[in-house]
């Protein structure tokens, strides 16, 4: 804004009258009223003859800025005047109040109270910039302001018609945030958040929420007003779905705005898996579900087991009469944004104890060995016993669902041995009937002929050795070689002698009952059952 060069007499005077407290500053610049008349007609005179344009004496403030309480504002001013001969080798620059308090001078001392310390030039009056800094704003600094200029061996000026007023706020406005609406997992995004503000030499500080790559820009606008914009580049994540990303702008004097928007990510089904009972009876039916996250939903799902694909293509199956054989199950979700799939599941198929082919009781030189393989899901108890009661196992063993339980003995008894199987299902009971009689009197036979046997054999031996010359004489008794051969058949092959006895050897007599039905499986199996040829003990399955 212009205005017409105003006459320094007259408006001095007329300040001076209403505030006799800046005659000091008018005295400084030999303008006393009474000194008047004439000087100041020729003075008139003479800057008529020069021609100077009053116009020359402009400046150029905006007529409202806005700032905000606590933090600082900067006035935008710049100024003219009319060029001197001679280039001006000092300027003072001096900021008012319309009170006419001064509210900047160089000299502090002649600053009014209230702004003691908060204010100062930013602008280099050489090159004509007379910008006003305030820090902190105050809610009272409203002004209206303007300036003064003051030129070394030239002329002084205030620009009284181009005044600045502060509309001061409390609370600054939020800031702007722009993001895509909808994002995908992997793909990079940028955002970006931006903040008006009155204080360029401190903007308010841009923060996210997220991680990623910032990168700040600033600018001025008009009246008084800069932006400061936030870019952030960063790559959204599954986690990122239905979160909030958040710009915070920081301003000088502590206050704080936020604005936020929430983010829409979209990704391919994650976590698959099928879902169920934990755990299911052998022969009852069970319903299980595809289930996954996902952005959008999955619409359409794909069932399979180890041999191929399987005809549901819902969310659900249903498996009917369901046994310990069925097999592992995976399902794939799909989406717009791809598929994905589960992990295998195997069903938990629970059934009563079975026990299996194998288990048998065997006899050793001394010792009675039984064996019983019990196959249940889940794995229960596997106890021996007597009808007198119960006995402990020797050793057990766990494989899976399969359990092996054995028992030892010494020879001796003759008893019936029962092997009781249980679990959550049921029950199962196998019996032995073990007689050792007969054994034992094999044993004592067999142990008595060798025993002939090595007497025969060493008799003649020790007479030999006892002749003179070493050898035996044809007169002394000599066994014959039918009756060497004899003994050394029996001691090599006691069985020979076994045959010619009664064919009275014990037997194992082996029953398979439960609580509620005899066992079909305890028959010869399939080629290749796994219990058959259990590994263990060689005392128990030489005898197989």
């Amino acid at each position: 804004m212009s205005m017409p060069l105003v006459s320094e007499g007259e408006w001095l005077t007329d300040k001076r009258k209403k505030d006799p407290a800046k005659q000091v500053l008018y005295k400084e610049e030999g303008m006393r009223s009474e000194a008047l008349p004439w000087p100041f007609l020729i003075h008139c005179i003479w800057l008529g003859v020069m021609g100077v344009d009053a116009s020359s004496w402009t400046a150029e403030v905006p007529s409202s800025v806005s700032g905000l309480q606590g933090s600082c504002i900067v006035i935008p001013c710049s100024f003219n005047y009319p060029e001197p001969e001679e280039k001006p080798s000092e300027f003072t620059g001096i900021w008012f109040k319309d009170t006419n308090d001064v509210i900047y001078h160089p000299d502090g001392s002649k600053v009014f109270k209230d702004y003691k310390g908060r204010t100062e030039l930013v602008g280099d009056l050489r090159q004509k910039n007379c910008s006003l800094r305030i820090h902190p704003l105050h809610r009272s600094d409203k002004g209206p302001f303007y300036f003064r200029i003051e030129i070394e061996d030239h002329k002084k000026y205030s620009y009284i018609r181009d005044t600045v007023s502060i509309a001061v706020t409390s609370s600054p406005d939020p800031p702007s945030l722009s993001v895509r609406e909808e994002v995908k997992v992997g793909e990079e995004v940028s955002a970006s958040c931006s903040v008006s503000h009155s204080c360029p030499s401190d903007p308010p500080l841009l923060t996210w929420s997220h991680s990623g790559t910032p990168s700040v820009q600033s600018q001025q606008l008009t009246n008084g007003q800069w932006e400061v914009t936030s870019s952030l580049t960063f790559t959204p994540s599954i986690t990122d779905h239905n979160q909030s990303l958040v710009c915070t702008a920081a301003y000088m004097g502590g206050k704080t705005v936020k604005r936020s928007k929430i983010l829409n990510v979209k990704y391919a089904p994650v976590d698959v898996k099928v879902e169920g009972v934990s755990s299911v009876k052998e022969g009852d039916s069970v319903e299980l579900r595809c289930s996954s996250d996902s952005n959008p939903a999955a619409h359409s799902y794909r069932w399979h087991n180890s041999r191929g694909p399987l005809p549901t293509t819902g969310p659900t199956i249903t498996l009917e009469n369901v046994t310990r054989l069925t097999e592992t199950l995976f399902c794939t979700a799909i989406n717009t944004e791809g598929r994905g799939q589960s992990s295998p599941l195997k069903l938990n198929v629970e059934y009563p104890p079975e026990i299996k082919v194998g288990s048998a009781c065997t006899l050793d030189i001394s010792m009675v060995t039984c064996l019983c393989i019990v196959d249940s899901e889940p794995p229960g108890t596997v106890e021996w016993s007597l009808p007198a009661g119960p006995l402990p196992s020797t050793r057990v063993e766990r494989h899976g669902s399969v359990t092996m339980v054995t028992l030892q003995r010494a020879l001796g008894f003759s008893e019936t041995v029962h092997c009781n199987a249980s679990n959550t299902q049921g029950n199962a009971t196998l019996s032995f009937t073990v007689s050792t009689n007969d054994k034992m009197l094999m044993l004592y036979v067999s142990i008595g002929i060798a025993a002939l046997v090595v007497v025969v054999i060493l008799i003649p031996m020790s007479a030999c050795l006892l002749t003179k010359n070493g050898s035996c004489r044809s007169d002394q008794p000599v066994t014959s070689k039918q009756d060497m051969d004899t003994a050394k058949g029996a001691f090599l092959d006691p069985s020979t002698s076994r045959k010619e006895q009664k064919d009275s050897s014990s037997e194992i007599h082996t029953n398979y009952y439960t609580n509620d039905h005899l066992y079909g499986n305890m028959e010869a199996e399939e080629d290749g059952d796994p219990y058959e040829s259990v590994g263990g003990d060689d005392a128990v399955y030489a005898n197989f």
